[in-house]
């Protein structure tokens, strides 16, 4: 072959080479998984020292599937309550741990899972940890040499007097704010007959003016009562309502008190029957009692099968 032939054959290669090596990336990024975590307060705001609990929906969007995914999380202590998608492979004790296993593209994980709070403080503040490799949060991904995706979310401690909240575990415990007083003038408690459900009172100056309608001859403060996100319940929500007596209308015959109830809607309905020894038969809307305690406040007792805001009337 002539030098000439060679030295054409010898371009055309190298051209070639060329363009193969404009077309090559120096390096090849790993290609992200298409997941997401959405966490929810329940509720937004606990008493100090209650618990606190999150409904965590893992969704993987693909396209490609996820062959291994754990679940972890900051805090140092076991959850006081762990259900849902997959938990049978969570850690059964110690803290948060969870080896899914493989989760594919379109695949859904929902699960709660509560904690006791710190009973000092403003505020509490767990970051969940998903990963690919089994790493535990205080790797934190550093030296997993995988995908790690960390959601921070915080619930509110409030020590107010006219508030109480919690994630309640057991069936009709009572969740109530402080006692009347000269300088507080009503409290409001609930207790529900569903279990790991969120739970909050409230009354005073803090709840907003549209919780409870405007209505006349209305009396004392409006108490805000939220259970199971606004849910209704089959076996109904005791409410206790204490007025303190400066509050009351003078002479006021309790056996006379109508409660002027507000829905989420707006729409209001008022209970005005007496509940007798049977309460569960009166849900809807409700019933109520009144009576005057040993110090001559008075107290109504509320059933009904939903939320919203409450204030006495004649």
């Amino acid at each position: 072959m002539s030098s000439h032939r060679l030295r054409r054959l010898a371009a055309i290669i190298s051209t070639a080479l060329l363009g193969v090596a404009l077309i090559v990336p120096s390096s090849v990024a790993a290609a992200q998984p298409g997941w997401t975590m959405d966490v929810v307060t329940l509720p937004s705001a606990v008493s100090p020292g209650a618990d606190a609990g999150y409904r965590l929906t893992i969704r993987n969007l693909g396209p490609s599937n996820i062959s291994q995914l754990y679940l972890t999380d900051s805090v140092t202590s076991a959850p006081t309550y762990l259900a849902g998608d997959r938990t049978a492979l969570c850690n059964p004790t110690g803290v948060l741990y969870c080896a899914f296993g493989a989760l594919n593209a379109g695949d859904v994980i929902v699960l709660t899972v509560a904690y006791t709070t710190p009973a000092t403080g403003s505020s509490f503040s767990p970051t969940f940890m998903l990963n690919t490799t089994g790493a535990t949060f205080s790797d934190k991904g550093k030296n997993s040499h995988g995908d790690t995706l960390l959601v921070k979310v915080t619930t509110s401690l409030s020590g107010d007097q006219n508030f109480a909240g919690g994630f309640v575990l057991s069936s009709n415990v009572e969740i109530k704010n402080g006692g009347v007083t000269r300088t507080n003038l009503q409290s409001t408690s609930a207790a529900a007959s569903g279990t790991n459900i969120p739970v909050t009172v409230q009354d005073g100056s803090g709840v907003p003016a549209s919780t409870c309608a405007a209505v006349a001859n209305s009396f004392g403060e409006c108490s805000k009562v939220e259970v199971a996100e606004g849910g209704s319940l089959a076996g109904g929500i005791k409410i206790i309502i204490t007025v303190y007596w400066k509050s009351v209308p003078k002479n006021l015959d309790p056996s006379l008190v109508v409660v002027t109830h507000t829905l989420a809607d707006g729409s209001t309905q008022e209970i005005r029957t007496s509940c007798g020894t049977d309460p569960e038969n009166h849900l809807d809307p409700g019933c109520r009692d009144g009576v005057y305690d040993a110090d001559k406040n008075l107290v109504i007792t509320i059933w009904t099968r939903s939320n919203g805001g409450f204030k006495g009337g004649i």
